[in-house]
Order: structure tokens, then C-alpha cells, then sequence
């Protein structure tokens, strides 16, 4: 989703649900058609109310808001200075998980959390 722009996102996702229970939220507002056509820029705060009302995942729509903001840079400052400190271990851990994927990490199955689990308790023992 992060290669789509937010705009094109936006529109794809108000054509996909239905206009059921939609009337009177911030969907129906002039602002947010100029942003769907690209004239205005989603607010950071209106973020979470919109994902809901789209039926998408928050933070990739959040991640799109940013990006119309802010450079990568200045995102991948936010992230550091806001998300939970890691360990400069289990930063080395997230580098290799990255590291092995083509793309986009994709949610851990059972077998992938178990077999992280017994490599964990193996680096302990070792």
C-alpha cells in the first residue's frame, strides 16, 4: 500500500464500502473530497476516524498521511524517537528478519514464531 498514493488509496477504498452507515462523517465533508482528488492532504489527526470509517488498517493509512508531510528520513526519526526502545540485539534481529525478505515482512505463522522461539532459547544456551 505504501507505492499507492494516498489519494488513489482513498478512492479505492470509499468505492469498496458501501455508503450504508456513512452520512454525516467526515467522508461526506468537502475536505475530504479535495483530498481524494489530490487538492488537500488527509490530517494526521483525522487518520484513525477515516481508517475505521474505510474499513483499513490505521497505521499503513497513517503511514501514507505522514508521507504527504514528510520525507522518509524525517519518518524514520519519528519511528526511533517514538516507538518502543529496542535493544541494540533485537535491532539486530529485526535487521536479519528484514534482511531475509524480499518485501514486506508478512505476519509470522505458528512454525515461523515457534522456530524463532527455539533459536532465541538456543542463543541463550550457547
Amino acid at each position: 500500500m505504501i507505492n499507492t498514493s494516498i489519494y488513489q488509496f482513498l478512492n479505492d477504498r470509499r468505492l469498496a464500502v458501501t455508503q450504508v452507515e456513512n452520512t454525516g462523517t467526515f467522508l461526506d465533508t468537502r475536505l475530504f473530497q479535495m483530498i481524494r482528488s489530490g487538492d488537500a492532504k488527509l490530517p494526521l489527526d483525522r487518520v484513525e476516524e477515516v481508517a475505521d470509517l474505510l474499513n483499513c488498517d490505521k497505521h499503513e493509512l497513517f503511514s501514507m498521511a505522514m508521507r504527504q508531510f514528510y520525507d522518509d528520513k524525517a519518518i524514520s526519526t519519528f519511528e526511533r524517537m517514538l516507538a518502543t526502545p529496542l535493544t541494540s540485539e533485537e535491532q539486530e534481529w529485526l535487521h536479519i528478519i528484514r534482511s531475509a525478505s524480499d518485501g514486506p515482512v508478512a505476519k509470522p505463522s505458528v512454525m515461523a514464531k515457534r522456530l524463532v522461539r527455539a533459536l532465541a532459547k538456543t542463543q541463550g544456551a550457547v
